[in-house]
């Protein structure tokens, strides 16, 4: 599908807006995104938007391979590619087997998971479709998560869960040249 909302360029910001832009490519080699160009028409939220989900990358306790498999279950219930492709590369940063990415759509029968890992993607698969956890799988993850790291989790599955309902929508394209490593 092809992009439903024009992606805005620095130029087309209000000078008060461009910083935004302005740090995203420092922060990020460059390029911004065309999520953030997408949700550039809507600065105020832009700004909001990206201090969460900075915080929620950078400013938690959960294992960010955890993370990363959780938010790559949501990305791949909603097909949302733009999310699936981003959020693989970044596991496969944060040490994510390449093996088990392959795997993910067959986790809970894959030997490559962990019963930890495998709570962590049923969650994500719950709370994603369902909205409702079952008692199951939520004492599943108070077996291992403390209630902070319990709380980052289920922050990082509804805010990702809003990001896929911005991408599919909005038809968000991944960026030339941008593949899974």
């Amino acid at each position: 599908m092809a992009a439903r909302v024009p992606y805005l360029n620095l130029e087309d910001l209000a000078e008060g807006d461009r910083e935004i832009f302005e740090n995203l490519a420092r922060e990020r080699g460059g390029v911004v995104g065309n999520i953030f160009r997408t949700l550039a028409h809507t600065p105020n939220l832009l700004r909001r938007f990206l201090a969460l989900g900075g915080e929620l990358r950078n400013g938690t306790e959960l294992d960010p391979k955890l993370r990363e498999l959780a938010l790559l279950t949501v990305g791949r219930l909603a097909d949302a590619q733009y999310e699936f492709v981003h959020h693989w590369n970044l596991a496969r940063r944060v040490g994510v087997a390449r093996e088990k990415l392959e795997a993910l759509a067959d986790f809970e029968k894959s030997p490559l998971f962990s019963d930890e890992e495998r709570a962590v993607m049923r969650y994500a698969v719950e709370a994603t479709s369902n909205v409702r956890v079952t008692d199951q799988t939520w004492n599943a993850l108070k077996n291992f998560l403390d209630t902070r790291r319990l709380m980052e989790l289920v922050q990082n599955v509804a805010f990702y869960n809003m990001v896929v309902r911005v991408l599919v929508p909005c038809g968000v394209e991944l960026e030339p040249g941008t593949t899974k490593t």
